[in-house]
């Protein structure tokens, strides 16, 4: 718990600018002693099962998967058969495994969730969650291209050597198992990142610093995070890097959500001093509305916010996106998806609304995670965290917003 909580700010600590800190530590270390040692593939070269796994964890999804989940899409029987090339508990009996000709094409991606599952648990150093520190200097930039590209630039390690110096084809196989591991986390910043860089939803990028009070103090950028889950309890290290990327920025994140921990409710923290502060909300975005600073940007990763929209009943976003397009100012709300199909149900449920206007329209996020996760309802159905995203914002009626005409962009452009 106290790893969890430390402090970004100890990255420029005793290691020194560019220096590595293990700020991982705390996955690292609950998972490595779960077990000692796993032998993923038997003798004949079938995968032990993932109901028979020695692994606690991975045996309790599993029986979700049997329970729960869908095979051939025909039978509604539990999964007691796992297929051997995946381990997944797949088929409700032999015969039906053998018809589902189809449950081939699903292989490939279906093992590599449960060797990345068994490889977080197998007791292996990890030397990808030692993480590197700020940049030498402002000018030392990486790239936001891609995660290879990012990763390679910023000097984050693999399990064998540096991300990027993969040579041989065993080589470039652990290099990939370690970007999903990384990316799997780092997504949230890196594709908030993105949107500032390529996006321009904090406006122009290169002005970030530009943002004074009258005494000529930084003011910080603020970032409201909604319905924050996963990402109102990950290590500070993790969002400092939006201070690598943009190390002349002050942020401020708010993450806002009904799944916030208790003990993180109307907490402050000051992570790096003038560059990153962090505070935390546990309720709606609603309920706190009044009582918060209008953000600059709001974020929404993964909401499904059009899984269970209608088009006559209430959602249960309505109420935050009606303040979010109407009482903020027009200020951009971008927000993710699992996957494709999950994209097209958020975009459905936000173009009906008649009160917005998207700056970016869906498109597959650059820096989405590289991890896949199966869907537990449906092992066909392949999830990326923050797979897809979006840019969009609210606009009056005339759907013209001041400022924001053609020839005073055009103006301002040239200005």
């Amino acid at each position: 718990e106290k790893m969890l909580r430390r402090g970004a700010g100890q990255w420029v600590g005793s290691a020194g600018a560019g220096g590595r800190r293990h700020l991982f530590g705390w996955l690292a270390g609950a998972l490595k002693k779960n077990v000692a040692k796993v032998n993923l593939v038997r003798e004949d070269g079938t995968l032990v099962p993932m109901l028979e796994s020695p692994i606690a964890p991975v045996r309790d999804l599993a029986q979700q998967y049997a329970k729960f989940g869908k095979g051939c899409n025909k039978c509604t029987a539990p999964k007691i058969i796992s297929c051997p090339k995946s381990g997944f508990p797949s088929h409700c009996t032999e015969e039906c495994y053998h018809e589902d000709t189809a449950h081939q094409d699903y292989v490939p991606k279906l093992r590599q969730v449960y060797e990345d599952m068994v490889d977080l648990r197998s007791g292996r150093a990890f030397p990808e969650f030692n993480f590197p520190g700020p940049p030498g200097h402002e000018f030392q930039r990486a790239e936001l291209f891609n995660w290879l590209t990012y990763l390679s630039d910023r000097r984050f390690n693999g399990r064998d050597a540096v991300i990027g110096s993969a040579r041989t084809p065993d080589e470039r196989e652990r290099e990939a198992q370690s970007l999903r591991h990384i990316s799997s986390i780092f997504t949230y910043p890196l594709t908030i990142a993105h949107s500032i860089y390529w996006n321009n939803t904090l406006g122009d990028p290169s002005k970030l610093d530009k943002r004074l009070d009258e005494d000529g103090n930084k003011l910080p950028w603020r970032i409201a995070v909604l319905g924050a889950r996963r990402e109102a309890t990950m290590p500070y290290r993790i969002w400092a890097e939006l201070c690598a990327i943009f190390p002349e920025a002050h942020f401020h994140l708010h993450l806002v959500g009904p799944e916030v921990p208790e003990k993180l409710h109307e907490e402050t923290k000051e992570i790096l001093p003038g560059q990153l502060t962090i505070s935390w909300t546990r309720g709606e975005y609603q309920d706190v509305h009044q009582f918060t600073d209008i953000p600059d940007l709001f974020v929404a990763f993964n909401s499904g916010m059009g899984f269970n929209s209608t088009v006559e009943g209430r959602n249960s976003w309505d109420d935050a996106l009606d303040l979010v397009f109407h009482d903020t100012g027009f200020k951009p709300l971008l927000f993710t998806s699992h996957s494709k199909e999950d994209s097209g149900r958020d975009y459905s449920y936000i173009a009906r609304r008649n009160d917005c206007r998207f700056l970016m329209h869906p498109a597959e996020n650059t820096f989405m995670s590289l991890n896949v996760d199966a869907a537990v309802n449906n092992i066909r159905h392949m999830i990326n965290t923050n797979h897809t995203y979006s840019v969009v914002r609210g606009a009056p009626p005339s759907g013209v917003i001041a400022g924001d005409t053609l020839m005073e962009r055009l103006y301002n452009a040239i200005k």
